[in-house]
């Protein structure tokens, strides 16, 4: 158990801003057991109109046990501004260990391992009747011991309503600050018509995940909102990124030719083209391509299950023996810096604060 008590965590450092600014994450020691954990402080004067997702995401966390979910550990009010403590996932998120260290992606044996537990964890979530609706690399995070968990719960439906499964659901996931998640979003959850969507969608947005981790770029990034919506409708997705895609060598007139087609995620620049030659001299397995096209299926039904996917060929090159850890070597974990000034100010702030009891925040 862990105290919802501000005073038996000690601010380490900052991890990072999040939610439009709406909240920061900190490491922290929780002093009782001298425990590393992580800290979102939602700053509620700026978040009274996302006070519903935020509840939301606590309350469906607290519901669910899978150790491939983010876990909730305790929240409490403090001024005015709410905390939420997790577990520490000292790698960060794929997100930012692309964005870091793996620019051009990762290998396809990572790949797999965090696939595999991202499907663990939404075979576990669509059997308990939820769909995620934002699955991506910035919500599946990894802690030191290459354990991989999913987060963003605060975007999830239940297809229970009134005590009743829905077979569809029509609404829109709320949107984040930048509406960057509708890049992940299936075609049928975009399209808004009468058939609405399934928990197939986040198939899909594991498709699309899958292209994230392996090319190392957000899938449709440098194309407009309204131009990747009408490719999603009309059946076109990115693709898993290597000789097949970009064979070798290209001379200048193909480098021109393959600027101009459907979305790859590397963009048309100098840099994009570069990037294009160094994906042609690597090969990827055909499992690989496979399973990701099937995920990124236009015809929802037509997609396979996260239990179907899980047997796929593609996971059997996992071995007992591999460790995620050792796979992404380069990457440095988050480590609790106790000289770390901003935390160390809020630190000294809230503890001239007193504790100020919200009935709205009642989680």
């Amino acid at each position: 158990m862990f105290n919802p008590d501000i005073n038996d965590y000690q601010l380490t450092s900052i991890i990072s801003e999040c939610c439009g600014g709406m909240a920061v994450v900190y490491s922290a020691i929780y002093k009782p057991l001298d425990h590393s954990v992580a800290i979102k402080r939602y700053f509620v004067d700026k978040s009274k109109e996302k006070a519903t997702l935020i509840q939301q995401d606590i309350s469906i966390r607290r519901e669910l046990q899978h150790p491939n979910i983010l876990p909730y550990l305790t929240s409490f009010v403090h001024g005015q501004e709410l905390y939420v403590v997790s577990p520490l996932m000292e790698f960060g998120s794929c997100r930012d260990i692309l964005d870091r260290y793996f620019r051009d992606g990762l290998p396809e044996l990572a790949c797999a391992i965090i696939l595999r537990d991202v499907l663990l964890a939404l075979q576990y979530l669509h059997k308990q009747f939820y769909i995620h609706r934002s699955v991506r690399a910035s919500h599946v995070l990894v802690d030191i011991n290459g354990n991989v968990c999913l987060s963003g719960l605060r975007s999830a439906a239940s297809m229970m309503v009134q005590g009743r499964k829905q077979k569809q659901l029509h609404n829109l996931p709320p949107p984040d600050h930048d509406n960057a998640n509708l890049l992940w979003l299936s075609p049928e959850l975009l399209e808004q018509n009468l058939r609405g969507y399934d928990e197939q969608s986040d198939i899909y947005s594991v498709g699309m995940l899958s292209c994230e981790l392996a090319n190392g770029t957000i899938p449709f990034s440098e194309v407009p909102t309204t131009l990747m919506f009408t490719e999603k409708v009309r059946g076109n997705h990115p693709q898993l990124l290597d000789c097949t895609s970009f064979p070798e060598p290209l001379d200048d007139s193909q480098i021109k030719e393959t600027m101009y087609n459907t979305d790859s995620g590397v963009g048309d620049s100098a840099e994009g083209v570069c990037a294009r030659l160094l994906y042609g001299r690597r090969k990827l397995s055909d499992t690989f391509h496979r399973l990701t096209n099937k995920a990124l299926h236009r015809d929802p039904e037509k997609r396979p299950s996260a239990t179907q996917l899980l047997n796929y060929p593609f996971f059997k090159q996992i071995r007992r023996t591999d460790s995620l850890p050792a796979l992404i070597g380069r990457v440095k974990p988050i480590k609790p810096d106790q000289c770390d000034i901003s935390a160390l100010l809020v630190q000294e702030k809230l503890s001239e604060m007193e504790i100020e009891k919200a009935a709205e925040w009642d989680f």
